[in-house]
């Protein structure tokens, strides 16, 4: 995966209210992160704890914007969230464990 920086993407997550409503859920994408271990109430608290937007995916390449937010669950996973944007709503498209090189990028960017 291929990251680029988008400021108006990180911009527009700063100002993301994560309540229930501002997430874009259907059947489709509810249950497909259960393959990787991880609930729709994982993925909704990664924005009620330190996280942060580390770029657009630009490879592969999709017809839709593509996003990577890497954060940490209320229960305490590392997860990495691939999304797009839905109007003002986030649309999780897939959730899992991050991969060693998103640690070291999450640790990175969250250092005070």
């Amino acid at each position: 995966m291929k990251l680029i920086d988008d400021p108006v993407a990180e911009k527009w997550l700063q100002s993301f209210d994560p309540e229930p409503d501002g997430f874009d859920w259907d059947k489709g994408n509810r249950s497909k992160n259960l393959k990787h271990g991880v609930t729709q109430e994982e993925i909704e608290s990664i924005f009620e704890n330190e996280h942060g937007f580390a770029g657009r995916i630009s490879e592969p390449a999709h017809a839709e914007w593509r996003g990577l937010i890497l954060g940490q669950s209320n229960t305490g996973k590392l997860l990495a969230l691939i999304f797009t944007r839905r109007e003002d709503r986030i649309r999780p498209i897939s959730c899992r464990p991050m991969r060693k090189w998103e640690v070291k990028k999450y640790h990175e960017s969250t250092k005070a």
